[in-house]
């Protein structure tokens, strides 16, 4: 029984497919990479993973999570998974937060924690919050959303993502809403955070020089396909398709 499996995944809207026959891997602990352009699927791919897609998508194939099948899961079987075993950082930390709550309070929401578990919950956001390197903890937590910069914001997210110890995270162009500095920041907090915490990571971006930093392997779209898929430093070293090329030489 592997780690997580997909094997010839196809998704479609009112008829029209979007996802063509897509399989991959992942060991436990192993970063995938996700590669293309805007529109070619890996963000509907990682929807369907999560069990988050519109009830109008159709999917077939199979997709599996430590020999459980997620494809078709119903939504009471899928809310004992998702967030505790599979989790999810967005693209756009300001739409993945409630402007109207502060920072504490969207934590508690996830912890569980009622009017009596408040302070020990304090204790555990703080550490969370740590974790993803945020200085002064403390005073962020009766901070609004609209209140952090975008890193912040981000790092937040990534807290929350982590805070119920997934065995698999999914990270959906974490750092595009960033700017370079903060991008490269993330990037390293995220692969502190997969070498402490021991958890697997599908991560998804267009810019293969990111990726190249953080997966163990690549598989690149194009048109709801796989186009190329190999480990990354020979994909980099020797790589097949015409539109992998033309990443690699973008990336440079």
């Amino acid at each position: 029984m592997g780690f997580f499996e997909v094997e010839n995944v196809c998704i479609s809207y009112a008829g029209t497919e979007v996802i063509h026959n897509i399989s991959f891997s992942l060991g436990k602990g192993e970063t995938l990479g996700i590669a293309g352009e805007s529109g070619c699927g890996k963000s509907t791919l990682a929807k369907a993973i999560l069990g988050i897609l519109p009830s109008s998508a159709k999917i077939s194939g199979s997709i599996k999570y430590c020999g459980i099948e997620l494809a078709g899961m119903p939504e009471k079987s899928f809310c004992t998974l998702r967030g505790k075993e599979i989790s999810m950082v967005f693209q756009d930390p300001s739409a993945a937060l409630n402007p109207v709550r502060k920072i504490r309070n969207q934590f508690y929401d996830i912890l569980g924690a009622g009017i009596s578990r408040r302070k020990p919950a304090d204790d555990e956001i703080i550490r969370l919050l740590n974790l993803v390197r945020l200085p002064f903890p403390e005073t962020l937590l009766d901070k609004y959303p609209s209140q952090l910069s975008g890193g912040m914001k981000q790092r937040v997210v990534i807290a929350m993502a982590v805070c119920k110890s997934p065995r698999l995270l999914i990270a959906d162009e974490p750092t595009s809403a960033l700017d370079a500095e903060v991008r490269l920041q993330i990037i390293d907090e995220l692969i502190a955070l997969k070498e402490r915490l021991g958890f697997g990571m599908i991560y998804i971006s267009h810019n293969l020089a990111e990726l190249s930093k953080v997966a163990d392997s690549i598989m690149v779209m194009k048109s709801g396909n796989v186009v190329e898929y190999s480990k990354t430093a020979e994909l980099f070293a020797l790589p097949r398709h015409q539109y992998t090329k033309e990443l690699i030489s973008a990336a440079e």
